[in-house]
């Protein structure tokens, strides 16, 4: 509630009931969130005066005011509040000579607590973007445990040196009655600054069903792929690229088991770079002109660089699939590249694996997206569908969802978007008709365009 109130809604004012409806007619002013200097948002809403209380109509003069936005969220919350309180009428609004001074209070939230090593300091500059700082190079500088703190006997050794001569290590009180507890470096004193500003991280494996069956191995040994339809003649250099991509279902759920950690995993990035990956897959099935399939297969290989946005969705990943797991019940485990035995050029790296006890089938996957927005419908690859919030089909988001349940072989995976109010969790069943377009579009891009490009680059 308190985030919702930092709309700041104001000039609050209540029309008299209906006779004939019986609806009232509440408008107020919202102040944008973001744009503090701009003008506020004009809002609008009618109830109707019965049990329960009927909303009837929304206007916001927002750019998403034809739904249920969040300044509406926000005056309703407003009015909940002046019905609890049982007011007869709306609060007045005091002036500025009536209360205290308020320029030092911001309306939003503000800046919010982290740990020390996530902290950039930079230093402001007008009218330019800053993209260094001062960051934290913190990293553990021996191998194995830490030595025992009782070993440094830090008193004795420092016992004839003077006040001002002393190490600051001499300050912590280490010894053998203080209590270790376990950090991300080892076991450490408890209060030192290690056993807060780097605590144990926590496990990547969610389990809130004990008597679960085990976690599938990926590709699904059931599953199996048509063979490619689009005839190609591979020249001798091209038939022992083809022979080196090749994995057998072993080898494959080997494969995936050891990149879990993905992007942080060495072996993640070379397994992908001669594959066409899910990623890709609405890009590559919408291509047009050989010129611009070149180009696209140019940058595929290159890469992309890891920008300020996505190591943001990466470090939170991990929270956002605590709290969806919490939401929906359900364990989770990590999932790594997926390579399927007959279709070796084509890769998909699901962000987890999902046991629900209420699907059928139980086993699913789950991809999740930390955007950087206040809230979920902030997001343009949403769209309203009969009162819903829902993916849209033609992002590429959505194939690159289809593309996994097609190379894994499981049936439905849940789109998960953490935003840094709500959270959005839709569950995606397989098309067999965007499926059908992936595997003979990204075939064809293979054989006569990726395949020729990667070993052109390479050798």
């Amino acid at each position: 509630m308190y985030q919702l109130y930092s709309h700041f809604v104001c000039c609050y004012s209540v029309s008299n009931r209906d006779r004939l409806s019986g609806e009232v007619s509440v408008r107020a002013l919202c102040y944008r969130s973001m744009r503090k200097n701009e003008s506020p948002h004009s809002l609008r809403i009618r109830l109707r005066d019965s049990s329960p209380v009927v909303l009837t109509h929304t206007c916001c003069s927002c750019v998403a005011g034809t739904a249920l936005c969040n300044h509406i969220v926000a005056l309703l919350f407003q009015t909940a509040h002046f019905s609890q309180l049982s007011v007869p009428v709306v609060p007045p609004v005091h002036s500025c000579t009536e209360t205290e001074q308020r320029w030092h209070k911001p309306r939003t939230v503000g800046v919010k607590p982290g740990p020390i090593n996530s902290m950039v300091i930079t230093k402001p500059v007008p009218n330019r973007t800053s993209q260094g700082g001062v960051r934290s190079g913190l990293y553990r500088g021996m191998v194995g445990p830490l030595p025992d703190p009782c070993m440094f006997r830090i008193a004795e050794a420092y016992e004839k040196f003077a006040l001002e001569d002393k190490p600051l290590v001499t300050t912590m009180g280490m010894g053998i009655k203080k209590p270790a507890v376990q950090c991300a470096f080892g076991m450490v004193q408890e209060g030192s600054v290690l056993s807060y500003q780097q605590p144990v991280l926590p496990s990547r494996h969610i389990t809130l069903h004990l008597d679960a069956p085990s976690f599938p191995h990926l590709p699904l040994e059931d599953h199996h792929l048509d063979a490619p339809t689009c005839a190609f003649v591979c020249t001798e250099q091209e038939l022992f690229h083809l022979k080196a991509l090749e994995v057998s279902l072993n080898m494959a759920h080997q494969i995936e088991a050891s990149t879990q950690e993905q992007s942080s995993c060495a072996d993640w990035h070379v397994l992908r770079q001669p594959r066409v990956t899910a990623s890709r897959f609405r890009e590559v099935c919408h291509v047009k002109g050989q010129s611009s399939a070149e180009s696209l297969a140019e940058r595929i290989i290159r890469g992309t660089r890891q920008t300020a946005e996505m190591k943001r969705g990466v470090e939170m990943e991990s929270g956002a699939a605590s709290e969806y797991c919490k939401m929906l019940n359900v364990n989770y485990t990590p999932c790594g590249l997926v390579i399927h035995p007959d279709a070796p050029w084509l890769g998909a790296s699901p962000d987890g694996v999902v046991f629900d006890p209420t699907e059928y089938p139980q086993f699913g996957l789950v991809e999740i997206k930390c955007p950087n927005v206040k809230n979920y419908i902030d997001c343009k690859y949403l769209h309203m569908e009969y009162g819903c919030s829902k993916l849209k089909k033609t992002h590429a988001y959505y194939w690159q969802i289809q593309g996994q349940l097609l190379i894994t072989g499981l049936q439905w995976c849940d789109f998960v978007v953490w935003a840094q109010e709500d959270i959005f969790v839709e569950r995606i069943y397989m098309d067999a008709d965007v499926q059908r377009q992936i595997r003979e579009k990204t075939d064809f891009f293979y054989f006569y365009t990726y395949m020729t490009k990667y070993l052109s680059m390479k050798c």
